[in-house]
C-alpha cells in the first residue's frame, strides 16, 4: 500500500513540475505582453498618441485563419521569420525582422508551424499579391507555379460556365480556361493572408538594416559537381530532386530531414555527418526500401519514431531512384562518401524480397544481420 502512495505521488509530481514549467513558467515570461509603440520613452513607456503594434485581425481574418489550420496548410508553411535558419530570413525576403512573442499575441489561432515545405506566410501581405492570384493560387496551385506540391482546393469555389460578376479566370496548364467563384470559406481564407505582415518595429526588436551583421551564420558549402565525372553529376543532380521533392517521382524526405540535412531536434535525425548515411551502404539500402521504426541512436542522440518506406507513394522508389537520392545524401552537407549504384540496391532487393513492404526495419534487426 505504501508503494502505491509513493507511485501515485511520485507521477502527481512529476505531473505537478511539468504544469508549473510549461504553462506557469511561460505564462510568466509572456503573459504580461500587451500592444505597444515601436519605441519607448526614458521611462519605458510608450510615447503619448503613438500606434500600438501588433494589430489584431479583422473579423474576417480570423475566421480565416480557423479555416487555414482546417486545411492543414500550417503543416508546410511557418509564419515566424527566423534569425538564423538555413540562411537568415531576412535575406531570403522572408520580413523585414525576425518575429518575436509580442507578434503572435492577439492571434486566437496562432498558426507558427514547425516545417517549411513551402515559404514562410509570415509576411505574405506585404509580397504583393492580389486577391485573385492567390484565389488561384488556393484553387488549382500548379496552374501558377508548375512544380508547386500544394494540394488543390476546388471545394473552396463555384465552377461557371461564363465570366459573371465575383467570378475570377483560371488558366490552367494545358491552357485550358474556368471561372471559378470564390465561396465565403475562399474569401475569409484570402482576408487572413492579406493581413499577414509584421511591417512594424517594437522595443524588443527592430528592422534589419541591409549591411547590418544580425547572426553569425555557420558557413554552408556545396559540393560543386563542375569537376565530377558526368554519371555522378547526374546521379547527385537527380538525387537531391527526389530527396526534396513531396510528391509523386519523389522521396518527400526534406519534409522530415530539412533542406539542410540537419533534421529537427529531438525528432527527426540528421543526416550531414551521420554513420548511418556515411557508414554501410546495405544498411541504409534496406532503410530506402522498407523505413524504420523504433529506437535510433544518430551522433550521440536518441530518437524514438517512425520513418515510412521513402517515395510518394510509401515504398515506391525504383532501385535508380534509391541509387540517387542515397548517392547526393551522401555528398552533400559536408558527407563525402563513395556513391551507390542501382546494382547495389537491386542486391540488397533481392536478399530481402519476403519482406513486406511496409515492415518497417528495427535497429536489432538491421544489428543483427551484420
Amino acid at each position: 500500500m505504501n508503494n502505491i502512495f509513493k507511485f501515485s505521488f511520485g507521477i502527481l509530481s512529476t505531473l505537478g513540475v511539468a504544469w508549473l514549467a510549461f504553462v506557469v513558467g511561460a505564462r510568466k515570461q509572456f503573459g504580461d505582453l500587451t500592444p505597444t509603440s515601436s519605441f519607448l520613452n526614458e521611462n519605458g513607456k510608450s510615447p503619448e498618441g503613438s500606434d500600438l503594434y501588433p494589430i489584431a485581425f479583422s473579423g474576417a481574418a480570423q475566421q480565416g485563419a480557423e479555416e487555414y489550420l482546417s486545411l492543414g496548410c500550417a503543416t508546410c508553411h511557418t509564419q515566424q521569420v527566423r534569425l538564423v535558419d538555413a540562411g537568415f530570413d531576412v535575406e531570403r525576403g522572408w520580413g523585414k525582422r525576425p518575429s518575436v512573442a509580442r507578434d503572435y499575441i492577439l492571434q486566437n489561432e496562432v498558426n507558427i508551424g514547425n516545417t517549411r515545405v513551402g515559404p514562410d506566410l509570415a509576411n505574405l501581405g506585404l509580397r504583393e499579391y492580389s486577391d485573385e492570384w492567390l484565389h488561384q493560387h488556393l484553387f488549382e496551385p500548379q496552374s501558377l507555379i508548375k512544380k508547386s506540391i500544394c494540394p488543390p482546393n476546388p471545394f473552396l469555389y463555384e465552377i461557371m460556365e461564363t465570366n459573371t460578376s465575383g467570378s475570377i479566370q483560371i488558366t490552367s496548364e494545358d491552357n485550358s480556361t474556368r471561372f471559378v467563384k470564390p465561396k465565403i470559406i475562399a474569401n475569409r481564407i484570402v482576408a487572413y493572408l492579406q493581413e499577414l505582415r509584421q511591417d512594424y518595429e517594437l522595443p524588443e526588436m527592430s528592422f534589419v538594416e541591409e549591411d547590418e551583421p544580425v547572426a553569425i551564420i555557420p558557413d554552408i558549402i556545396e559540393k560543386t559537381t563542375a569537376q565530377l565525372p558526368s554519371w555522378l553529376a547526374d546521379q547527385i543532380s537527380s538525387g537531391k530532386e527526389i530527396y526534396t521533392k513531396v510528391g509523386p517521382g519523389g522521396g518527400g524526405c526534406v519534409s522530415c530531414h530539412q533542406p539542410t540535412g540537419l533534421g529537427q531536434p529531438g525528432v527527426f535525425p540528421p543526416l550531414a555527418n551521420s554513420d548511418w548515411v556515411l557508414g554501410d551502404k546495405e544498411r541504409i539500402i534496406k532503410i530506402s526500401m522498407h523505413g524504420l521504426m523504433g529506437e535510433i541512436e544518430v551522433s550521440g542522440v536518441k530518437y524514438n519514431g517512425v520513418m515510412i518506406p521513402p517515395g510518394v507513394p510509401p515504398g515506391s522508389l525504383t532501385n535508380q531512384q534509391i541509387a540517387n537520392v542515397l548517392t547526393y545524401i551522401r555528398n552533400d552537407w559536408g558527407n563525402s562518401a563513395s556513391a551507390v549504384s542501382p546494382e547495389e540496391v537491386a542486391n540488397v532487393r533481392n536478399s530481402v524480397k519476403d519482406r513486406g513492404q511496409m515492415q518497417m526495419w528495427t535497429v536489432a534487426e538491421l544489428n543483427s544481420d551484420k
